[in-house]
């Protein structure tokens, strides 16, 4: 029987070189194996006791859930073993010869570099914490036996090389069975205060009895359903160490308790690092629901906001049915009672920690400001709340953050809008010469990196009363400068010139007019009233190529050497072919600034014709001098 169905499976690529980098691991602390193999068994049990209450054919009913670990010294064996949920012949297949996440080969490519500590966070923020017991074990055994009714049993083993053999066994009762096959140097495991050791370091909270040779591990209750009164900040400390399979600390947690108009207990952590600001993958649901301690669903999507799916904890409340579906978790009056009164009490908790504790903030910040502005975008409730966590770089706040209540307190009495610009970054920014009038008149523009920005203010509309206005469609005027005052005859050749511009561009651009807020760029696009920003339309160019750009109005700066040069020709000779030339330029630089222009080429070749123009003027101005001097 033992032989029986016995087959040879490869374990998938990205497994390999895990097990490559665990099994020759120098890893001090191989401790960790213990706690992973902890947490799935607590897992198992979750699932199986979840079973229990909804389904009435599950294997073994009457069963005790519960976890034992006892040792072979003979085999030099640690062994471990649960009454959960087990596994069939395919699941063992699905759950241990592959790893299911995306971002797979990033995350390996950083595990094989980082130091012990790094590499200890990785192994559970990637669930691959099974793997780590090939850092202790030379060889592993797994007897499993799944929930299903009339399920058959199954032998999974490995030596952590590229195979592993599935055959099947005899496994009387449903539940897994692990056997570690210590290496001669890692027999520290088969020591009873050792394991007692490690499951105090990590497995405190473990929410079913755990028996280490028939003696029960004491653990501690459920820190929900505790008082706050009763706990410190390292009750918490320990707990979301045990419940995310991390060795960080969290940058903060919420106590909520609850008795109308639902009851509920809830933990949430907000986590110190974001595996998705490292690219590696989109985070799953980090909140856990529960029904009288009795674990409903495991990184529910129902109970948080899609943005903060970062948060991690638990939420528990003894009016949900313990039978409860996820099609009905959806719908459920109270769920539903209950998420909104959390996610207020969470944004509004976060806002404190802005305005209290600046530092810890800018951390929060650093690693979850994309999901506070998704949560801007699509959560119409909470906009005003989350608003007040957004921050930005300004034209007054270059190299220190600022946030939309400051830059009211800054704003002038006469100031009535909140002025913003987009680019990469803030040399590109400050080269805008719509920028110039602003900082003549001492007004303070918000300067925004991310695309996702202008999504933001397009959804908010306004802040306090006080409505977005993108800077390069601002009405902004610099007074004339006494001193530069023009005369009328220039006026009226300006103004010539204006009409010029205009028959020449055509329909390139809505209008050409004097600028009035240019203080030293020769000219500049004015975008319209309400359209969006240059870097709003690039996006939207290469989502959709059949997107056409808004027209810009054209503005110059009469006050500049480069219009004045231009308009004493125009007044000397309207047709000149060097005035045509520079004129059309002038106006592909601001497309270019603004990538507007799809045929470089031809510009390219444009301005190797100014260039030769001005060479051969050169070289006559030179020759003239040459002859004078004769």
């Amino acid at each position: 029987m033992a032989q029986k169905n016995k087959k040879e499976y490869e374990f998938q690529s990205e497994v390999k070189q895990l097990l490559n980098i665990l099994v020759y691991s120098l890893y001090k602390n191989k401790e960790v194996f213990v706690r992973e193999l902890i947490s799935n068994a607590v897992d198992a049990l979750n699932k199986v006791q979840f079973e229990l209450m909804t389904d009435s054919e599950t294997e073994d009913p009457g069963q005790d859930l519960r976890i034992d670990i006892s040792f072979n010294q003979n085999q030099n064996q640690l062994i471990i073993e649960d009454t959960g949920i087990g596994m069939t012949r395919k699941e063992l297949r699905e759950n241990i010869g592959t790893i299911a996440h995306s971002g797979t080969i990033g995350f390996l490519k950083k595990l094989s570099k980082s130091k012990d500590k790094e590499r200890l966070d990785l192994i559970g923020k990637f669930g691959v914490g099974f793997y780590s017991t090939f850092m202790a074990a030379e060889e592993v055994h797994i007897y499993t036996k799944s929930h299903q009714k009339g399920s058959l049993a199954y032998l999974w083993k490995s030596t952590g090389d590229s195979n592993y053999t599935i055959e099947q066994t005899v496994k009387k009762k449903r539940g897994t069975r692990i056997e570690v096959f210590l290496k001669d140097d890692q027999k520290e495991f088969l020591e009873k205060q050792r394991i007692k050791t490690i499951l105090s370091k990590y497995s405190k909270f473990v929410p079913f009895p755990v028996y280490i040779e028939n003696e029960k591990f004491q653990a501690a209750e459920a820190i929900w359903s505790q008082p706050k009164t009763s706990l410190k900040k390292e009750d918490y400390v320990e707990f979301y160490k045990f419940f995310t399979n991390l060795q960080e600390e969290p940058e903060m947690h919420l106590h909520l308790s609850s008795d109308a108009p639902v009851q509920f207990n809830a933990v949430l952590f907000v986590p110190k690092s974001s595996m998705e600001k490292t690219g590696f993958f989109r985070s799953p649901p980090g909140v856990d629901l529960y029904s009288k301690k009795v674990l409903i669903q495991k990184s529910s999507h129902d109970v948080m906001p899609e943005y903060l799916r970062f948060v991690k904890g638990v939420i528990d409340s003894e009016e949900i049915p313990l039978n409860i579906s996820r099609e009905t978790v959806q719908n459920d009056i109270k769920i539903n009672r209950i998420k909104k009164h959390i996610i207020k009490k969470l944004i509004s908790e976060i806002v404190k920690i802005k305005n209290k504790n600046w530092d810890p903030y800018l951390r929060i910040w650093d690693h979850f400001n994309r999901n506070f502005k998704e949560g801007v975008v699509s959560d119409f409730e909470n906009r005003e709340r989350l608003s007040q966590l957004l921050l930005f770089h300004s034209s007054k706040s270059r190299e220190d953050y600022t946030d939309l209540d400051s830059y009211l307190e800054r704003m002038p009495e006469q100031q009535k809008e909140i002025f913003y610009t987009s680019g990469p970054d803030t040399e590109a920014i400050e080269k805008n010469p719509a920028l110039e009038a602003f900082h003549k008149k001492d007004l303070e523009v918000l300067y925004l990196y991310d695309p996702l920005d202008e999504f933001v203010f397009e959804h908010l509309g306004e802040y306090k009363g006080i409505k977005f206005k993108l800077a390069e469609s601002a009405k902004i005027e610099v007074e004339e400068d006494k001193e530069k005052k023009k005369s009328k005859a220039y006026l009226e050749d300006i103004k010539r010139f204006v009409q010029y511009l205009k028959e020449l561009y055509g329909d390139k651009v809505a209008d050409v007019q004097i600028s009035k807020r240019l203080v030293d760029s020769p000219c500049m696009l004015v975008h319209p009233s309400d359209g969006p920003s240059i870097q709003m339309e690039r996006i939207m160019k290469m989502t959709n190529k059949d997107y056409e750009f808004s027209k810009k109005a054209f503005e110059i700066n009469p006050d500049h050497d480069l219009i004045k040069q231009m308009v004493r020709i125009h007044k000397k000779n309207p047709k000149s072919k060097s005035l045509k030339q520079l004129a059309i330029q002038m106006l592909d630089n601001m497309r270019l600034r603004e990538g507007l222009v799809e045929d470089v080429d031809s510009i390219v070749s444009q301005i190797q014709e100014i260039m030769l123009q001005a060479a051969k003027q050169a070289r006559t101005s030179v020759g003239k001098k040459t002859s004078e001097k004769k």
